[in-house]
């Protein structure tokens, strides 16, 4: 009986747990290495992003333009991350950490991210933080059906 009673009191907490890991984003879709920089360029501001959200199928879709990554998403390949924390929206796109944990000297332009985030509820106001944001500021928005925002830098 003991063990049965401590199944009950766990499984809620396990189960409250598990809905922290569920992903957010669905879709990731981006283009290759369009040019190589170092590290100068991007902190100069000499490149020209944009940033698309727009609602699709219930879903934000959201678009990232000249985006500058580390060189080795090459061979390791691009990952996006999203935390939704209340109505704030935290995106980042990185390349994905290498096995040894090293990067190289240099940036890699890519001409488009894009990716879908799930999750979201239709009605509701949101604030949408960009990383690495390039000089792009935070966007808000009601998530709705007709949304389609173009930010820029």
């Amino acid at each position: 009986m003991k063990k049965f009673l401590l199944i009950v009191l766990i499984l809620p907490v396990w189960g409250g747990c598990s809905k922290f890991s569920v992903s957010h984003i669905k879709d990731l879709s981006y283009s290759g290495c369009a040019s190589s920089t170092d590290t100068r360029a991007a902190e100069d501001g000499e490149i020209e992003s944009l940033l698309t959200l727009k609602y699709e199928d219930g879903n934000l879709r959201v678009t990232c333009t000249n985006t500058l990554v580390n060189c080795s998403f090459k061979d390791f390949g691009l990952v996006c991350n999203v935390s939704i924390e209340g109505n704030v929206i935290h995106y980042t796109v990185e390349a994905k950490p290498s096995p040894d944990g090293n990067e190289t000297d240099c940036l890699c332009l890519i001409e488009t991210v894009s990716s879908l985030i799930t999750g979201l509820e239709t009605g509701k106001e949101y604030s949408f933080n960009y990383a690495p944001s390039q000089g792009l500021p935070s966007i808000t928005f009601v998530f709705e059906k007709g949304l389609f925002l173009i930010q820029g830098r």
